[in-house]
């Protein structure tokens, strides 16, 4: 029988995923709330509230607590308190830009950035924060502006440079990017975002330092579920097929709800050495997580017609067709199988 080639997966959709453009490090007003000890229970400061009222610190402290429990509404009053005590303190704003920025309320929040920067307009941080907020709604060019103030105060900030790739990225200059990304991973040994963000853009260029800086971000977060299906589908492209294996392996141990993991690896075994023992394992668990996955479901049927149990291909081609009606290589498959009467 002729060879037909299954669905092929697409690389450059699979990578286009990893442009995060939010993928930022923590802000400094984040490390605090994460930094409060969990002896400053909402309790006790409740309690030296009631004895101190005018002391700011407590209402920061519980603001920060509530937050970090997802309460907002508290967390808003006890900010509004601290600013009744505290008018002209900068963390009491960027907090409170955290707390509208929850709340979805992004004008709001680049007030209170702009009442921050005003009140300290040598803090790298409220910059920042306001980066990512213009980020978040699309404003390139603001993003910019603010980045450039972050970095012309402190020029060796690792995120303010990840943060300038970033925000020279949506603005389609790659080029300027890479060189923003690639400063920050020399201020910042550890800097994993960075290193996904040049991997991304190096597969977008066919640059075979992608490898490189994948290793670079797994060195850092050796578990981290993206960086490992990067560099599987790295080596999925470039043949060595054990060694993508291994990796979508590797995503499947640690996230099992990967169901492009069990595809890609299924696509191998299949396409690519004829281990279509394994390939069926594959599909199957795709299938098994996601009935819907019409790719999946087309490919194990697809290795059934492999394996010559051409009943059991019909089926899931047919399938893939209530799926996707007229799905052209489901179409395809039903027509060399009725060709030749097989199946029936």
């Amino acid at each position: 029988m002729k060879k037909i080639r299954p669905v092929a997966p697409l690389i450059s959709i699979v990578f286009g995923w990893f442009i995060l453009l939010l993928g930022c490090t923590p802000s400094s007003e984040s490390r605090q709330t994460a930094a409060i000890s969990g002896a400053d229970s909402i309790s006790l400061l409740t309690e030296e509230i009631s004895q101190d009222s005018i002391n700011a610190q407590h209402f920061i402290l519980r603001a920060k607590l509530y937050l970090r429990n997802g309460n907002i509404d508290p967390a808003l009053r006890d900010l509004n308190h601290a600013l009744i005590l505290e008018p002209q303190n900068p963390n009491l704003y960027l907090l409170l830009s955290d707390v509208y920025l929850i709340l979805g309320q992004t004008e709001n929040s680049l007030t209170s950035l702009r009442r921050a920067v005003s009140l300290n307009p040598d803090r790298v941080d409220s910059y920042l924060k306001t980066a990512e907020i213009y980020m978040l709604i699309g404003n390139a060019k603001a993003a910019n502006e603010a980045v450039d103030r972050a970095i012309s105060i402190d020029r060796d900030n690792a995120e303010s440079h990840y943060l300038k790739g970033i925000a020279l990225l949506m603005e389609g200059d790659t080029a300027r990017a890479k060189v923003s990304l690639q400063i920050s991973t020399k201020l910042r040994e550890s800097n994993f975002m960075s290193y996904i963000q040049l991997a991304s853009i190096a597969v977008a260029q066919n640059d075979t330092l992608a490898e490189y800086y994948l290793h670079q971000a797994l060195l850092d977060q050796p578990q981290d579920e993206r960086a490992l299906f990067f560099m599987a589908m790295i080596n999925q492209e470039k043949g060595d097929f054990d060694e993508a294996i291994r990796y979508f392996d590797q995503v499947i141990e640690l996230y099992p709800l990967n169901k492009r993991a069990y595809y890609h690896a299924g696509y191998i075994c299949l396409a690519e050495i004829a281990d279509y023992s394994k390939a069926e394992g594959y599909f199957k668990s795709a299938i098994e997580l996601d009935s819907t996955y019409v790719e999946a479901v087309y490919n194990l049927g697809r290795t059934y017609e492999a394996l010559s149990d051409f009943k059991k291909a019909r089926e899931l081609y047919k399938t893939s067709l209530q799926l996707l009606p007229n799905y052209p290589l489901a179409v395809q498959g039903m027509n060399r199988l009725d060709d030749q009467g097989l199946g029936l």
